[in-house]
């Protein structure tokens, strides 16, 4: 009898908490947000799109009955990754928040960053850096960079390379080829399933030989249509389509969800 009912509680409990790590790379337009969901239910927000698009991502989390994150991550500052934390904010708990400590006192935009750190830089946060680690049970987020902060915003983005036990994402927000030369240098494996592609594959992005180190199945690219700047290079993508990985761009197809059972990493329908 109590074989029984232990057996029909774990099996409760698989269906609860499955076995699977899903990520989403949500459709912001200009912008990037990226959410984790670990198989324990542990939800990671990475980044969380511009100004405008930022209900996009509250209105995403309401749709998968999310009311709290256990970390909410900001790569860097930049308007396009950090502006949604205003509408993010007012609608779920967040137990802790994360940034790359980038100064913001003496920029443009003086008022918007004040606020920014008002809301953001209080309480439960604290600075994220190279050689620290999250863990939530068989997953990991590894962070790989910055080491030291630079004048180039982008180069100081966090690079977070998610583990999974066999599979493995590298998620590069906004860095760029001085990052990736950082990489290199720094780092004998850089081995990813799957590659969120670095400043929206704009053309300061994907040296050769970095995309031969990752060497990814799977690449994914968050931007808009007829970006302002001109991104994605086609560069970039033809590089990435030559080397025969499959890409997904959100401008064109959307929210991109991708499931990870530890072995393989699949595109989720």
């Amino acid at each position: 009898m109590y074989r029984k009912i232990i057996l029909v509680f774990l099996i409760f409990i698989g269906v609860i908490y499955g076995k699977d790590l899903d990520i989403f790379f949500i459709d912001v337009g200009e912008g990037e947000a990226t959410l984790i969901v670990t198989p324990d239910n542990r939800n990671i927000l990475i980044d969380t799109g511009n100004l405008i698009t930022g209900h996009t991502v509250a209105k995403f989390l309401r749709s998968k009955n999310i009311n709290t994150l256990d970390r909410l991550i900001i790569t860097h500052p930049h308007p396009d990754h950090s502006g949604g934390v205003f509408a993010v904010l007012q609608g779920v708990n967040v137990i802790q928040k994360h940034d790359n400590g980038q100064p913001v006192s003496k920029t443009t935009c003086k008022d918007l960053y004040r606020w920014y750190t008002e809301i953001f830089r209080t309480g439960n946060y604290s600075v994220l850096k190279k050689g620290d680690k999250i863990i939530y049970g068989e997953v990991a987020l590894h962070i790989l960079s910055p080491d030291k902060l630079t004048r180039d915003w982008n180069e100081n983005s966090l690079v977070i390379l998610v583990k999974y036990k066999k599979t493995r994402v590298l998620l590069m927000a906004d860095a760029n080829k001085k990052t990736e030369k950082f990489l290199l240098k720094t780092y004998k494996d850089l081995k990813a399933d799957l590659l969120k592609v670095g400043h929206h594959g704009a053309d300061d992005v994907l040296l050769e030989e970095f995309l031969n180190r990752v060497n990814p199945e799977y690449a994914v690219i968050s931007i808009n249509q007829n970006n302002i700047r001109g991104y994605p290079s086609e560069r970039v993508i033809n590089m990435l389509v030559n080397k025969g990985v499959k890409l997904y761009i959100t401008f064109r197809d959307g929210t991109v969800h991708f499931r990870s059972d530890g072995e393989k990493i699949w595109l989720a329908k």
